[in-house]
């Protein structure tokens, strides 16, 4: 019987963005492939679509997005959107806060209901692995954060190993001084905001290379069409800088299981894209950019 990874996001794209290339190397691995999206993104960019309208739309986009990637099951748990804006408190750095906490909204929600749902899901699918986001969400989006409760209570008293994405805040402290030495403005992209994205490396953060798996990840995140835009407020990065991150995804392990998921994306690595190039995030052999001059689709949640 294949060996099941259930990856657990919030809203539809964080799939393809998060965890696309992860999720790809274990289904050219034999692995089963679930996804959980917690919320239908009836808060993000809407183009003149109506809530209920764009919550459809956005659903049909995981699903392409899930067949690009070889998902063999998609699960919507149906919470509403919790929206996501900055907020600065200082005149310099900016934090993610909630728009609004609405009745059925994934901000609202019982964390203890909603890991039971996710709990379920595992126990049906005998999962060996979740993935979710770190304690902050990656970048501090409520929805990402509540995520990350209902996965910690979700696997608790199973053997279940979960894995958080995440970013390696040490390499973007690196790659913001190399973009700042090669002419980024240095307000564009504050030290304060690298302090607010990812954790710290140590022992417990495993970098993916998933270069090899780029060019499909790249075609999931396009399958989210409602939602691309330039690459001048994800997470409230520059513009130009966002890709640098495709390369490689990052994961914070939180509890290992039986290791075999990690002895997987541990292993053989992608072969590097000759479109590669030492302007990278992450371990130099890890990371592939875009041609220069293409345009790089980002999400907005």
């Amino acid at each position: 019987m294949k060996p099941t990874l259930v990856t657990l996001h919030a809203h539809p794209d964080d799939e393809a963005i998060f965890t696309g290339g992860t999720i790809i190397r274990a289904v050219e691995a034999g692995w089963r492939v679930v996804l959980v999206v917690a919320t239908d993104g009836d808060l993000g960019t809407r183009g003149g679509a109506s809530r209920a309208g764009l919550a459809a739309r956005r659903r049909a986009e995981t699903r392409d997005s899930a067949a690009l990637l070889g998902i063999d099951r998609i699960e919507f748990l149906g919470h509403g959107d919790s929206g996501y804006r900055t907020a600065s408190h200082d005149g310099r750095s900016e934090v993610a806060v909630a728009r609004r906490l609405e009745a059925g909204t994934l901000a609202s929600a019982h964390v203890d209901r909603v890991a039971a749902v996710v709990r379920r899901i595992l126990i049906d699918e005998q999962a060996v692995a979740l993935t979710s986001y770190d304690d902050n969400g990656v970048y501090g989006h409520i929805d990402h954060v509540q995520v990350h409760e209902i996965a910690v209570q979700s696997v608790a008293g199973t053997g279940c190993a979960l894995l958080e994405a995440t970013l390696d805040r040490s390499a973007l402290r690196q790659l913001r001084s190399r973009l700042v030495t090669r002419g980024l403005v240095d307000g564009l992209w504050p030290t304060s905001l690298v302090e607010q994205l990812g954790v710290e490396p140590g022992p417990d953060l495993v970098p993916v290379d998933v270069s090899a798996q780029l060019e499909r990840k790249l075609c999931a995140v396009a399958a989210h069409s409602s939602q691309v835009m330039d690459a001048d407020s994800f997470m409230g990065l520059p513009p130009g800088v966002f890709h640098h991150l495709l390369g490689t995804e990052w994961f914070r392990v939180a509890r290992p299981g039986d290791g075999r998921l990690l002895t997987q994306l541990q292993g053989t690595r992608g072969a590097r894209s000759s479109t590669g190039s030492d302007d990278s995030y992450g371990p130099a052999s890890a990371v592939v950019n875009p041609a220069d001059g293409a345009p790089t689709p980002v999400m907005s949640s």
